[in-house]
């Protein structure tokens, strides 16, 4: 099953001061850690920039993907709702009609499959080891390709 047949990948926005539109709370790449939370003290005041797409904040829920390396995924907790998503991290947020626990997602991103899977999508069509990530790549990443095969072979 690929990522963009569960999920909609949501590129983060640029944001630029000076346009006296509003502020935001931005995340950064410290406020990724790499447990697997953002951390609210790391966040990013932007003050008079553009406004924003409302699918460009965070959700409940969401996960939130690095583009870079190294390309951490964390899960959005209740509480972290409303965080602007830079655009080098993209949003990854399950549709509606999905029962899944976007949880798994965050595990497998972060896990050595899921970086492996990423990294070899990547390196085949560019013949280097990624640094960023394309979200082309993301949203055909297949999250159960082990999982499949092992179901099949009972």
């Amino acid at each position: 099953m690929k990522l963009k047949e569960v999920a909609s990948i949501i590129k983060g926005a640029h944001l630029t001061e000076g346009q006296r539109n509003g502020s935001y709370k931005e995340l950064t790449m410290l406020s990724l850690e790499p447990i697997s939370f953002i951390d609210e003290r790391k966040l990013l005041e932007v003050k008079n920039c553009k406004k924003c797409l409302p699918k460009q904040f965070t959700q409940e829920g969401d996960v939130i993907v690095s583009l870079y390396y190294p390309m951490i995924a964390c899960y959005v907790e209740k509480g972290q709702e409303g965080f602007v998503v830079p655009h080098y991290m993209a949003i990854v947020r399950l549709k509606s009609y999905v029962n899944l626990d976007t949880r798994f997602i965050v595990q497998f991103i972060n896990s050595t499959r899921g970086r492996r899977a990423l990294s070899q999508e990547v390196s085949s069509s560019y013949g280097i080891q990624p640094t960023s990530l394309p979200l082309k790549y993301l949203n055909n990443v297949d999250i159960l390709e082990k999982e499949n095969s092992l179901l099949e072979s009972f």
